[in-house]
């Protein structure tokens, strides 16, 4: 039910407000002509209707305008125009509804007169719509009067267009924030000197006016300089505001003949004419500058939020910002880049050669290439992980990463832009991963996975290298009778004497409680020598507190060449030969021979293999290259 009765009362509401409106502004326009001797000086009807539409909705354009059109009509009928009254109020309407539906197409309101585009927009409706209820009221008159046309045409068209700039910029100027709105903002953000600045440019406006008077002269150009002083201090509102109440007034001061007229000899819509597009010709500037700097001020401010968004980023992120000059070499950095780093802005030159100066020589050649690949094009951005000096001496790793941002007129880099980002723990963390992941944790030798990744990287790479496999003798007794803590103590004994006999590019890696692996590039025949002088440094006597005990060791060689055999066989081989050293007593070494030749072992061949682990008095392992921790604990034979 209620909304039954607001769906006909709001168009009814409508329709009388149109009405009243538009009936109080021909009123008043009707009134100045009166005083003006009937020459047309002021038409407020036609803005403050279109005023009330905009306040209502665009919907009730149809209404307003029906209504607007009623007062219209009674108006006419008061005055005894007939028919010809009747269709220049409907011109009105055609005003009207022009400036109506152009504005909330273009979304005028919401614009504030912030921009440029939005008062030549403003400045292009309603010349339209003037023009187009000029046209209509003139041909009218041209039917029921027989004036010309052109003359009717010029006066209706200044009439109209002065009237709905006068009424109209302001509402559309303060359409953003409303009227309300706009001056509770000027009093929110405004100082006294600001406030007082305002009423200064109004005193020297009022005083102008004045002065002109008494000195029967007539200067409207000189309004102009108040006008830009109000533009450029307080922006389109307030432009718009003053300019609508300086014209305004003058008009009046034209209509009552309180306005100096210079030339005596003509009318008053002659000087009407003239004052108003002297008006226009001083107002409109001052709205397109103001329109202007409003845009920069909102870019100046949405540039200075990105900066500070953009800058509390950073912050929160820890990077630091370069930016590059390629044409020159030179550069900028931020305070967060120097931060990184450890200095203070003057104290490193502002050139890319800092980077150079800053990396750590390792880390130049991939650096450089990375930088090129991506200036050349073949890279869509340039990023690499590497080590620069901090002002302590010390080195720490940074992500630097960025890209090309701008390139000259025939395509080249030109200027680079991109962050530094310190990542020094992040990198011991990885590193202190990637090290648990491939190394003991007891020896700090490599672990199976890194043997095996070592392995297949040689094997690929065609090296001839062979695989050893250390068994240590009779060490099994030492945990029992010394305890663990003396059995570690042992094997990094041990894994240091490993260690002091492999060359600097080999590799040893413990496998299982008491059992290593070696990769050593060198021929069998060198890989023999090794192997006795780690016997012999294995055999040495181990002291731990006031203990002194041995051990031994069994090892087996695997030769590979040419990328074969792989991992599994060759672990296999390298067991084989170690069980034949254990077999004849331990403290040996064995060169363990080829496999036959197949796809499937022979039986001959699996028998020699359980004969060796027979007589060094071990179980048979059904997958030598598994995991025999466990196992190793057990064997000690």
């Amino acid at each position: 039910m209620a909304r039954t009765v607001q769906r006909f009362l709001f168009p009814v509401i409508s329709f009388a407000s149109g009405a009243l409106v538009y009936g109080i502004g021909a009123t008043i326009g009707l009134w100045l002509m009166l005083v003006a001797s009937n020459e047309a000086a002021f038409w407020p009807a036609n803005g403050i209707t279109v005023i009330l539409v905009l306040a209502l909705g665009a919907r009730q354009l149809p209404w307003v305008a029906m209504g607007g059109l009623a007062a219209g009509v009674v108006i006419q009928t008061v005055l005894g125009t007939g028919p010809m009254g009747i269709a220049i109020a409907a011109s009105d309407m055609v005003e009207v509804v022009v400036v109506v539906i152009l504005a909330r197409r273009l979304n005028l309101l919401a614009s504030g007169l912030e921009s440029v585009a939005s008062v030549a927009a403003l400045i292009a409706i309603l010349s339209l719509a003037t023009l187009l209820s000029a046209i209509g009221a003139a041909a009218t008159l041209v039917w029921f009067e027989g004036v010309v046309f052109s003359d009717s045409l010029a006066t209706l068209w200044r009439l109209n267009a002065a009237s709905a700039l006068i009424i109209l910029a302001p509402h559309f100027a303060m359409g953003k924030m409303g009227w309300v709105g706009t001056f509770r903002s000027a009093l929110r953000s405004g100082s006294t000197v600001r406030i007082l600045e305002y009423l200064a440019i109004v005193g020297i406006i009022a005083a102008s006016i004045v002065v002109m008077r008494h000195a029967n002269v007539s200067m409207v150009s000189f309004f102009t300089v108040p006008l830009l002083w109000c533009a450029i201090r307080f922006g389109p509102p307030a432009t718009a505001i003053t300019s609508s109440l300086l014209s305004l007034g003058i008009v009046q001061l034209v209509i009552i003949g309180e306005w100096p007229n210079t030339a005596i000899s003509r009318s008053l819509a002659w000087q009407l004419q003239r004052t108003e597009l002297a008006l226009s010709f001083i107002t409109i500037p001052p709205l397109f500058v103001a329109a202007a700097l409003a845009g920069l001020y909102a870019m100046t401010r949405a540039l200075k939020e990105s900066q500070e968004r953009l800058r509390y980023a950073l912050a929160g992120s820890g990077e630091g910002v370069w930016d590059w000059c390629i044409g020159d070499n030179s550069a900028y950095f931020s305070d967060g880049w120097y931060a990184i780093l450890g200095y203070e802005r003057d104290e490193l030159e502002a050139t890319a050669d800092t980077w150079d100066q800053l990396r750590h020589p390792d880390d130049a050649l991939e650096s450089k290439r990375r930088i090129r690949d991506h200036l050349e094009g073949r890279t869509p951005r340039y990023s690499i992980e590497q080590r620069l000096r901090h002002k302590d001496g010390r080195w720490i790793w940074v992500l630097d990463r960025g890209s090309v941002v701008e390139r000259d007129a025939k395509g080249r880099p030109y200027r680079a832009v991109g962050t530094i980002q310190d990542i020094t723990r992040r990198r011991a963390r990885q590193e202190e991963l990637d090290r648990r992941a491939h190394h003991d944790s007891l020896t700090g030798l490599s672990n199976r996975a890194a043997l095996g990744e070592s392995f297949r990287r040689w094997n690929e790479q065609a090296r001839s290298f062979c695989f050893v496999l250390i068994d240590l003798d009779h060490f099994k007794p030492i945990n029992d009778r010394f305890g663990h803590q003396f059995g570690d103590h042992a094997l990094l004994a041990i894994a240091d004497r490993i260690r002091a006999c492999l060359g600097k590019n080999d590799i040893a890696a413990r496998i299982g409680g008491d059992e290593f692996a070696l990769l050593i590039q060198a021929p069998p025949a060198e890989v023999e020598q090794t192997a006795r002088l780690l016997i012999e440094r294995i055999c040495e006597p181990i002291g731990f507190a006031d203990s002194v005990v041995t051990t031994g060791a069994s090892i087996g060689i695997a030769a590979v060449a040419n990328g074969g055999p792989d991992f599994a066989d060759a672990y296999r081989l390298a067991d084989i030969a170690l069980y034949d050293a254990k077999a004849s007593g331990g403290g040996a070494y064995r060169v363990a021979e080829a496999s036959p030749a197949g796809e499937n072992k022979t039986s001959a061949w699996d028998k020699t293999v359980l004969d060796l682990m027979a007589a060094a008095g071990e179980q048979p392992a059904d997958q030598p290259a598994r995991d025999r921790e466990d196992a190793t604990d057990e064997r000690h034979g």
